[in-house]
């Protein structure tokens, strides 16, 4: 069942949806001669001021869903941890304190927006503005590639498009990986319309622009964590019984195939990958796999000896490109319980929601769109779990936020759903 909402938007629903254009395309680096890490911490208050403004705009009564609380998870860690420094307690732990509570915040904000001003109806009109966002982040890619660094562009995005070999374009989320991990939730989004919606050609060119990016990031993590992806997406819709398992296969590995075939081709630059295979044949590792794997190193190391309160060189600005050891060294072994928790509360919440959504949209209680975001998202929390060996897109910079929209996202379905089960209960009257 598709439905459409066919009253005009109201305000109220815009300046809630104009949040998402501010979390994409909010230019960080607007403010000359502030660096890198401050204009991505500024980013965070940017976000918050616009979205104390939205609310009182609105007049939105603030709620918050049980599983935004998973966020205190890695707070509590941090309290623990930091109990066994207090010597050399300073600033950078205030700061970080701060972030868990501010993604709290985030995930509030968001899911209020969407419970006070959007029902079932309003499906249709998410997912629309959804897909303008996803353009909007194809054009832009499109125009790092064709300009490059050029200063316009690089108010949204600090890193070099034309570095090292070849082209590399991070879209506005400054890590190429952590763009593909924004992509996986479009790329979900369009093979489920693709193989049960109605504009299918539409969405088949679409998935193709969507699979480009990914393949011009030259990004590893990117290349195996979307197969992975699309692999699970086959288990999913297997376990949902949607009837396209096969379909999805057939259909993912001839497009992938086509790829490779026009890139080599057109000869397309693939620098950053021919580098990696050549390197990986010889039993040498490239600079990027290389330094994750000293990394790794340093954070078992470490971690082995100060696992109750989080390595000393945390202070000293080292980091670990992997978000599961980066909270292991970071906050020892209470850290990385912590992530975990937050890691698996979101895939196993996710993937109850859309198992529910599925049952609902099967005897016609829920609408096509509604469903469609809901295996989006359990996808995108999967795929949040794959990119988090080598980058942190549950709590960095603009991928925080992402997320914080994502499970807002889940748990507004949750609550559709919920509403939708109990006007399916009959109901007896007694005479």
């Amino acid at each position: 069942m598709q439905q459409k909402s066919n009253s005009a938007i109201s305000t109220a629903q815009w300046l809630s949806l104009s949040t998402l254009f501010m979390l994409c395309y909010w230019p960080t680096y607007i403010v000359p001669g502030l660096d890198e890490h401050t204009a991505q911490k500024t980013f965070f208050f940017v976000m918050l001021g616009y979205f104390l403004i939205v609310t009182f705009a609105t007049r939105t009564t603030i709620k918050v869903p049980n599983v935004a609380y998973i966020y205190f998870f890695p707070l509590i860690a941090m309290l623990i941890t930091f109990s066994f420094n207090v010597p050399s307690f300073s600033f950078f732990h205030v700061s970080v304190l701060i972030k868990p509570f501010l993604l709290f915040l985030f995930v509030v904000f968001f899911y209020s927006f969407l419970t006070a001003h959007f029902d079932l109806t309003d499906s249709a009109r998410i997912n629309s503005t959804l897909l303008v966002i996803f353009l909007m982040q194809l054009a832009f890619i499109a125009l790092q590639i064709i300009l490059g660094d050029i200063a316009v562009l690089m108010l949204f995005n600090s890193k070099e498009v034309y570095e090292g070999f070849g082209v590399r374009a991070p879209g506005t989320f400054d890590w190429v990986y952590i763009t593909c991990y924004f992509l996986s939730f479009f790329l979900a989004l369009l093979i489920i319309e693709f193989f049960l919606g109605k504009s299918r050609f539409s969405a088949f060119i679409l998935i193709i622009f969507a699979l480009l990016a990914i393949f011009l990031s030259q990004s590893k993590t990117g290349y195996l964590a979307t197969v992975l992806i699309l692999l699970y997406f086959t288990f999913l819709s297997a376990i949902l019984r949607l009837g396209i398992a096969n379909k999805i296969l057939f259909s993912m590995a001839s497009l992938l195939s086509l790829l490779v075939f026009l890139v080599l081709y057109f000869e397309v630059n693939l620098d950053y990958v021919t580098r990696f295979i050549e390197l990986s044949l010889e039993g040498k590792l490239d600079g990027s796999t290389s330094t994750r794997t000293n990394q790794t190193i340093i954070a078992l190391t470490e971690s082995l000896k100060y696992w109750y309160k989080g390595s000393p060189l945390a202070l000293e600005g080292f980091i670990i490109e992997n978000s599961y050891l980066d909270y292991l060294f970071r906050y020892g072994m209470f850290g990385l319980i912590a992530f975990l928790s937050v890691i698996i509360t979101f895939y196993w919440y996710s993937l109850a929601v859309c198992i529910n959504a599925t049952k609902l949209y099967r005897n016609g209680l829920l609408n096509f769109q509604t469903f469609q975001l809901s295996i989006a998202c359990h996808i995108a929390f999967v795929a949040a779990s794959l990119y988090s060996f080598t980058g942190t897109p549950i709590d960095a910079y603009r991928s925080a936020l992402w997320s914080c929209f994502l499970i807002s996202l889940t748990s507004y379905i949750n609550t559709l759903i919920k509403k939708q089960s109990k006007l399916s209960k009959p109901t007896f009257v007694y005479q």
